[in-house]
């Protein structure tokens, strides 16, 4: 097994674990989050320029004891900028995603699926003879995407969640293959309702 996938699987065990041993405080069920993040897709030769995004979202707990309080459902929008960039600036997203709880931290994990037109031009490289190549990136970039979304910084201040960096990590198609979609989200204000 490789060291990544290990290190993979040990990070999903502790956020079982801690989610497992998370002091219970009061239960909360639902919030609304807004966002800013950056986004680019990778083939095998060569990335894509770069888009900002912005985006609304809503979540809500399974449950409000147990291993239910901190498995969350949601979805929401995504604005893509500067719209006269891409193909079309909106993206919809649902995900799913564990949270734990320890003191004023919240990590959080999970998956993302989501439908997108945001295909920003790829970046111009000069290489002799690989036109063909560079035309199977643009055929392999399909409307939709599964993602891994790691949110390890998220703090608490009463009802408000402020995070720093996500990261989420995922092939987009079909055909899924080579390219790629790496997703920073750099800041996200959660409010809980």
């Amino acid at each position: 097994m490789h060291a990544h996938h290990t290190r993979g699987l040990l990070a999903g065990a502790l956020l079982l674990a801690s989610a497992a041993q998370a002091e219970p405080g009061e239960p909360v069920a639902q919030g609304i989050s807004v966002g800013i993040s950056s986004f680019r897709h990778f083939g095998l030769w060569r990335p894509s320029e770069e888009a900002m995004t912005l985006d609304a979202a809503y979540q809500r707990a399974l449950g409000t004891t147990g291993l239910g309080r901190n498995l969350f459902v949601g979805g929401g929008l995504r604005f893509a900028f500067p719209a006269a960039k891409t193909t079309f600036p909106l993206e919809a997203y649902a995900r799913g995603e564990l949270r734990t709880r320890v003191g004023f931290w919240e990590p959080a994990g999970g998956l993302e699926l989501g439908f997108s037109r945001v295909a920003t031009p790829w970046q111009k490289l000069r290489i002799p003879f690989a036109k063909e190549l560079f035309e199977q990136d643009d055929a392999r970039t399909g409307p939709m995407y599964f993602a891994v979304h790691v949110a390890p910084l998220r703090f608490h201040f009463g009802r408000f969640v402020v995070g720093g960096p996500e990261v989420q990590w995922g092939p987009v198609g079909p055909p899924f293959g080579t390219v790629q979609r790496l997703h920073i989200g750099l800041g996200r204000l959660e409010v809980q309702l």
